[in-house]
């Protein structure tokens, strides 16, 4: 599974913030290519990861998300 997220106020010092469904769960996506979609969706064009993160974007594969 794959969550997205960015650093609070762009600095990687600080925690990390993920995007959350309507529960406040972490939002996970089952593959990186729906994870490019929903961001799509909300304007972010990106190819790959390198790109997000000229975003400020990073994805996070597998339980990661869930020891935040």
């Amino acid at each position: 599974m794959i969550s997205i997220y960015r650093y609070i106020n762009g600095i990687s010092l600080n925690g990390r913030e993920y995007l959350l469904n309507k529960e406040n769960k972490v939002l996970l996506f089952p593959s990186s290519d729906k994870a490019f979609k929903f961001l799509a969706k909300g304007g972010v064009e990106t190819k790959d990861e390198e790109e997000l993160e000229d975003y400020g974007i990073f994805f996070e594969r597998g339980g990661e998300a869930d020891e935040h």
